[in-house]
């Protein structure tokens, strides 16, 4: 014990660990910011990532995915907990936009859903263009509002 510290054991990170830190890198966040959005303190995290002694439960690991915008399948898996397809259900963009998702207030959650089915009529509204006349003419057509308004959409 030199300097009165206890010498570290040669702890090698595990499968987990190493995959947690390398998204976690990818994501652009700190230990700290994932610890916050995860629930988690720091440490258990560090310890995690590092592979000493930590053996996170099914509830850790679900606050790791939520976080991460991973599921607890991914995380398993990337962990040699499970074994599974290795094609991803979501792409790196969806899982970014879920993460911010569940980083929202309710209020916030009930403003995204009103958005996003107002863009989701309006892209999937369908207009039927007008048909020539008999001799070739064509009638011009006025333009209609054919889906909801972003204010009507209520729930």
């Amino acid at each position: 014990m030199p300097n009165g510290r206890p010498r570290r054991s040669n702890v090698q990170p595990t499968p987990l660990g190493t995959w947690l830190k390398s998204v976690r890198s990818e994501q652009g966040l700190s230990q700290r910011g994932l610890a916050d959005q995860a629930g988690i303190s720091r440490s258990y995290l560090c310890d995690i990532e590092r592979g000493r002694g930590a053996q996170p439960s099914i509830e850790t690991l679900d606050k790791l995915a939520a976080a991460l915008g991973h599921s607890r399948n991914e995380l398993m898996r990337a962990g040699g907990l499970i074994e599974g397809g290795t094609g991803d259900r979501y792409s790196e963009q969806e899982r970014r936009l879920l993460a911010v998702f569940r980083d929202l207030d309710d209020a916030g959650k009930a403003l995204v859903m009103r958005f996003t089915r107002f863009v989701h009529a309006d892209a999937h509204s369908f207009v039927q263009s007008e048909f020539p006349l008999a001799d070739g003419e064509e009638t011009e057509a006025e333009p209609v509002q054919s889906g909801p308004t972003l204010f009507d959409l209520d729930s």
